[in-house]
């Protein structure tokens, strides 16, 4: 594995966390089981599910339809917290046009998409184990206290997290994957046919490919390395941007460094802030 070499990075802020589920006294437990048929199933499908609290696991297989088991557990510090946490608190579950949509819902979520804990004394967590048919298209995220794992999965994947890493195994679609506080990790079954990206701030990003890869690489890092199992070529820098600013021109680099595998093909954006990327090739 050879290191390749970068310039200097910019540097990145940090959002502010979220209160864990282990800071209460009580709780209380449910599992919650569902099989959910689609509207056409041999059409496209997509899944969407938007955690708060808790882990997401896909996946994939020789399925017409999605089965859902999702555990729930409520913490608060009074029976009476414990019992307002389960009446503002909803899990909404619906199927429509081959789009299935889980959505915890409840009062810290904002009309702009963010979460506000300010008032809420309270934590509820939902890790969600979903078994989907595996060409499904897949927008998933969670905030706090989980990972996110897909495996088997040959549609395209959005994936977010916020406080949690994120691993996707057996992979063959385009994939989004971005979270801030933990690693990233992807392998490839068949190499990705159109353009993919990887980031996060405080963590390593590890992404294998199958033989014979052709692509061109983006890769940013500040507080680490970047590697390769594949032979690279340096490729010229982007433009980056330019502004007037008190009477004189200021000229900006994006901070990316490319590099070619192969004869080249789609572009894979891997960034992070503090932490190595890795470029490798399936395990043996």
């Amino acid at each position: 594995m050879k290191k390749i070499l970068l310039g200097l990075l910019a540097a990145s802020l940090l959002p502010a966390l979220a209160p864990g589920r282990e800071s209460y006294r009580l709780e209380k437990r449910d599992t919650i089981a569902r099989v959910f048929q689609f509207s056409s199933p041999e059409k496209a499908k997509t899944v969407k599910i938007d955690n708060v609290f808790g882990s997401i696991t896909v996946r994939g297989g020789p399925l017409r339809e999605a089965r859902l088991e999702a555990k729930k557990l409520l913490r608060a510090d009074s029976r009476e917290d414990l019992q307002k946490a389960e009446r503002d608190v909803s899990l909404k579950m619906e199927e429509k046009d081959n789009v299935l949509e889980i959505y915890v819902d409840g009062p810290f979520r904002c009309r702009n998409g963010s979460t506000n804990w300010t008032g809420i004394d309270y934590v509820v967590a939902y890790d969600f184990s979903v078994e989907v048919p595996e060409h499904s298209h897949l927008i998933l995220k969670t905030v706090n206290d989980g990972d996110i794992l897909v495996q088997d999965v040959r549609g395209e994947c959005k994936v977010r997290n916020v406080n949690g890493s994120i691993e996707l195994q057996d992979i063959a679609g385009p994939v989004s994957g971005k979270t801030v506080n933990g690693r990233v990790r992807a392998s490839f079954r068949e190499n990705p046919p159109s353009a993919c990206a990887f980031s996060t701030i405080n963590g390593d990003l590890e992404i294998r490919f199958a033989p014979e890869l052709a692509a061109d690489f983006q890769v940013k890092t500040l507080h680490g390395e970047v590697y390769s199992d594949f032979p690279v070529r340096y490729l010229a820098a982007k433009p980056g941007t330019a502004s007037r600013e008190k009477g004189r021109y200021v000229y900006r680099s994006h901070g990316f460094q490319g590099v070619r595998v192969g004869r080249g093909g789609p572009e894979i954006t891997l960034e992070t802030l503090n932490g190595d990327i890795i470029i490798a090739g399936k395990k043996k």
